[in-house]
């Protein structure tokens, strides 16, 4: 079995005849039922009845031609692949994404960029703290949307946007007989205080806005946390993005104490800047950085 034996089928079942196809592959139609031929004789299987005045396909041979779809698409994504990288282009590229930025903004930038890009596969992670700076350090991304930490890394980074945390917990736990709860921090500690993981491996761990003295339970996910939060499980810090419709419905309330406050983080691009980016890449970090703080001014103005 060739490919060309698997191209002439789909030609002939594409355009209807024997002939049709020979015109399609630029050959001459006895060459097309010679090939036709030898691979019903290679495997004592009829592919095509010529019963009719045009060939159609046996059941053995709809059992073939499905197959044969998927050798042939399997073929031309490797033929694409191949193309892209004799222009340099990248075949993928890796983005790692911290779960407090702002997620929604960030995903209907790549939709778009992608969509420009449709053979160059995105493959996204979503990590917490130290965990998503540590994917590019180790060479696991190509690029990490991150709250830049301290540490002494070879990165370039880009600023992006800005994340507005705010410690929130369900309104009725500040209740008490139908009258409000002076929220404090000894009223705080009596709460769990639900904490997003560092999901780093081998860099060392951090936390962030954790209360001293205080309860905790640990989650890896954040949209976890929001639930729990919703559940009158604990309190804790969220990005404003995730629980705005929550806070003017009044399901969430804003928690302001001496030692709990709202916050901002700044949201950064980052690339190792001993990997030379390839013209996607390159594409990428020069458009993202414009668009998501044009999309982040119109938001502001509404």
């Amino acid at each position: 079995m060739t490919l060309e034996q698997i191209l002439t089928i789909e030609a002939i079942v594409e355009y209807g005849s024997f002939k049709a196809a020979a015109d399609h592959l630029h050959k001459s139609q006895p060459s097309i039922s010679m090939a036709i031929k030898k691979l019903e004789e290679e495997y004592q299987v009829i592919l095509f009845s010529r019963d009719e005045y045009r060939p159609t396909l046996t059941n053995e041979g709809r059992i073939f031609y499905e197959k044969a779809r998927y050798v042939l698409k399997e073929f031309r994504e490797l033929e694409i692949t191949a193309k892209q990288m004799n222009r340099g282009e990248e075949v993928e590229l890796r983005i790692s994404i911290d779960s407090v930025s702002p997620v929604s903004l960030i995903l209907k930038f790549l939709k778009r960029f992608f969509n420009n890009h449709p053979h160059t596969k995105l493959q996204l992670s979503f990590e917490v703290l130290n965990g998503t700076l540590e994917r590019l350090i180790e060479g696991e991304v190509d690029f990490a949307i991150t709250p830049m930490n301290q540490g002494e890394w070879d990165v370039e980074t880009l600023f992006l946007t800005k994340t507005h945390m705010v410690p929130v917990m369900k309104a009725d736990m500040m209740k008490d007989k139908g009258k409000d709860k002076k929220v404090t921090d000894a009223l705080l500690r009596d709460y769990n205080q639900i904490v997003l993981a560092d999901s780093a491996r081998r860099l060392k761990k951090v936390s962030t806005g954790i209360l001293p003295g205080g309860k905790s339970v640990t989650l890896s996910e954040i949209s976890f946390k929001k639930e729990m939060i919703l559940q009158g499980l604990g309190w804790g810090g969220l990005p404003y993005e995730m629980v705005k419709n929550e806070l003017a419905k009044k399901l969430l309330v804003p928690i302001k104490t001496t030692l709990i406050k709202e916050s901002t983080m700044e949201i950064y691009l980052v690339r190792d800047k001993k990997k030379a980016m390839g013209p996607v890449a390159r594409e990428l970090w020069g458009k993202m950085s414009c668009e998501l703080e044009h999309k982040k001014s119109e938001v502001g103005k509404k």
